[in-house]
């Protein structure tokens, strides 16, 4: 035979066999009873068992941090496609997945991370409601809607950058585009376009008409401020009847909020002045350039702004409880408070005596006991009104209020103190319109120096001001009892100080942002003391823990925790030595008995 052959009758006889065996099988296989015991292997032909095997423990729900931070990126990409003017089909969907993350937060945090969490999710509603009603719409005014915001924007880019004509073209067409929406529109979509139509109407005449003369009046007045000290006083008067000539023919272009703007700024040169107005155009070779001398000073109507600014100091009621930081060395360098001006001799002053005058000057009513100087320049003791509404009554030298005097703005806020030549500054008691309430030393009208504050919340503070601020060494008192004794950085606790907590525990060292940082002491209401190292107001470095029970550890902190090497020690003398991970004793350590050492 040839090999091939035998090749081939061997492997018919290996099939051969193979066949045999399955038939074999398959017959015991039917004999076998229902319902019998199968029998049992033998240890060759036993299966192999199964490896074992341990499944990966589920993963852990994602932190409230976490949650928030994945729901703060998704608000940011919905505001920034909303800028952006993108299509209503991918703002929605934007919103929903925004949505959803701060659901997701909410349910997950807890304290003031889920109030931030709830509030976001109503703002995001409200905010998807809105753009789902624009959707309902229909497309025409959707697209009616974007192009005319586009539009919009454009116009406000150029009226930044005082291109007036092209800002003023710009609003032309996007107020076009919004009558178009009011056509397309119904319901509240409709009545956005009409206001929007309206207001971007009068944007495109202020553009065109009104800002080039704000603009000039602006930079003449501003100029002629910086020049007035060194003024004569003819020139003085001469240069401020121009600045107020140019604000009036402003406020004649104006519509709008525009029109109130240029008549403030009227009204606060004609108070600066103490004289009526007399139209006084510019020589057509000074146009707008700036007086020949200049030197710096203040006028008295900026004071009404610097009023406001602090009147809105309202350090957070939260902030100490929750913040702080490095430390900052002291002392702090504050402005001293200003000492308060004598009375101005009147007597000396003003030859003859004072007598009773009665007389307006223009928009201004002077009642009391005056002199007349050079022109319309009074001195003496009365009342002056003007026609917006303001009113002050105190002392009066060559028309300026210097002494003792009291201010009264038409919206209810007070001044009452000490003047120097038409300046708040000294000593006096301002009542805000806010309902904040201040005592001490001001310059220009703001607390500036030593003072009490008293917030119109319940809040107080005391110490140290700067520009409104608490800026120095000073005591804030939270309406909820809250308390912070130390250094201030423009209105922010920043230095050393002591922290009572409104729930009675007691930090003593540096703060940052309001925040334990650094080395310090915090007591609890509870007897419990811990001394080391903070971060973020949390125990974070080397530190030690004392309970009132007697218990004490010593050793490393991370976010709040025992974290690393430390010690132990019970009550009763025993103590443990070693590894601590997230709190809890870990396996790297050693159980001292007291007595065994």
């Amino acid at each position: 035979m040839s090999s091939a052959a035998v090749k081939t009758s061997i492997a018919a006889l290996g099939l051969a066999l193979i066949l045999s065996v399955c038939t074999l099988a398959r017959a015991q296989e039917a004999a076998q009873p229902v319902g019998d015991a199968e029998p049992p292997l033998s240890a060759a032909s036993a299966p192999m068992p199964a490896p074992m095997t341990t499944s990966p423990p589920p993963p852990s729900p994602p932190s409230c941090s976490q949650l928030s931070g994945h729901a703060m990126k998704s608000d940011l990409a919905a505001v920034t496609a909303q800028s952006q003017n993108q299509p209503l089909s991918n703002l929605l969907a934007l919103y929903d997945a925004s949505i959803q993350a701060w659901r997701a937060a909410a349910e997950r945090c807890e304290g003031r991370a889920k109030e931030r969490a709830e509030h976001n999710l109503l703002d995001n509603q409200k905010q998807r409601d809105a753009l789902a009603e624009r959707q309902s719409a229909g497309a025409e005014c959707e697209v009616a809607h974007r192009d005319a915001a586009s539009l919009q924007e454009l116009a406000h880019q150029a009226f930044g950058e005082r291109r007036w004509e092209q800002a003023g073209a710009l609003y032309r067409k996007s107020a076009s585009m919004w009558d178009f929406a009011v056509e397309s529109c119904t319901g509240s979509q409709q009545e956005l376009a009409v206001k929007r139509r309206e207001q971007t109407e009068i944007d495109g005449h202020n553009a065109e008409f009104c800002a080039p003369l704000f603009d000039q009046a602006r930079e003449f007045t501003q100029k002629f401020r910086n020049a007035a000290a060194g003024l004569a006083l003819a020139e003085k008067q001469q240069q401020s009847q121009m600045a107020e000539t140019l604000w009036r023919k402003t406020q004649a272009q104006c519509k709008g909020g525009a029109v109130d703007l240029a008549g403030n700024n009227a009204q606060a040169l004609a108070r600066e002045r103490g004289t009526p107005w007399v139209a006084t155009e510019l020589p057509q070779s000074a146009s707008v350039q700036a007086p020949a001398r200049v030197v710096g000073v203040a006028a008295v109507p900026q004071t009404t702004a610097a009023l406001a600014t602090a009147a809105a100091v309202n350090v957070a009621a939260g902030s100490a409880a929750k913040t702080a930081a490095t430390p900052v060395p002291a002392p702090k360098n504050v402005p001293a408070a200003p000492t308060t001006p004598a009375a101005p001799d009147l007597t000396a002053a003003a030859a003859p005596a004072p007598k009773e005058l009665d007389v307006q000057a223009g928009d201004t009513h002077y009642r009391g006991q005056f002199v007349r100087e050079e022109g319309q320049v009074v001195s003496g003791t009365g009342r002056v009104e003007w026609a917006s509404g303001e009113v002050y009554v105190g002392q009066l030298l060559h028309s300026q209020r210097h002494g003792q005097g009291e201010f009264i703005w038409p919206n209810g806020q007070r001044y009452k103190g000490d003047w120097v030549m038409d300046h708040p500054t000294g000593h006096a008691s301002v009542h805000f319109v806010n309902g904040n309430q201040y005592e001490g030393a001001v310059v220009e009208g703001q607390p500036q120096g030593s003072g009490l504050m008293k917030y119109a919340s319940g809040d107080v503070y005391q110490g140290e001001m700067d520009h409104g601020v608490p800026h120095g060494r000073g005591v804030y008192t939270w309406a909820n009892g809250q308390r912070f004794d130390g250094d201030w950085v423009h209105e922010v606790p920043q230095g050393r100080g002591a922290l009572r907590f409104a729930n009675g525990n007691l930090y003593e060292g540096p703060v940052v942002a309001g925040v334990p940082q650094g080395k310090g002491r915090l007591q609890f209401a509870s007897g419990d003391i811990y001394e080391g190292d903070f971060t973020q107001g949390k125990p974070e470095g080397q530190g030690s823990y004392l309970w009132k029970t007697g218990e004490k550890y010593v050793g490393a902190w991370k976010a709040g925790l025992k974290q690393g090497q430390g010690t132990f020690h019970w009550a009763n003398g025993d103590r443990w030595e070693g590894e601590f991970v997230n709190d809890e004793r870990g396996e790297d350590g050693v159980l001292i008995r007291k007595g065994d050492e």
